[in-house]
């Protein structure tokens, strides 16, 4: 099985990175409920699985309130 592969354009990672207390291992899972790994795939432009750039999106407008 083959998952798709998606990757965020700069000014979505710039909004998630606003709204992260922290940048560090326990601060993305916290907030994001992703890896240090997949963080810094998404901030290099490479690209993560659709469903973990889904569920983050989903994280995202929780923590920002909308």
């Amino acid at each position: 099985m083959r998952f798709e592969m998606v990757a965020i354009e700069p000014e979505e990672f710039e909004a998630m990175k606003a709204r992260l207390p922290k940048a560090t291992a326990e601060g993305l899972f916290d907030a994001y409920r992703i890896s240090q790994n997949t963080w810094y795939k998404l901030r290099d432009g490479v690209p993560v699985k659709r469903k973990t750039l889904e569920q983050l999106r989903v994280r995202y407008r929780e923590i920002a309130g909308g």
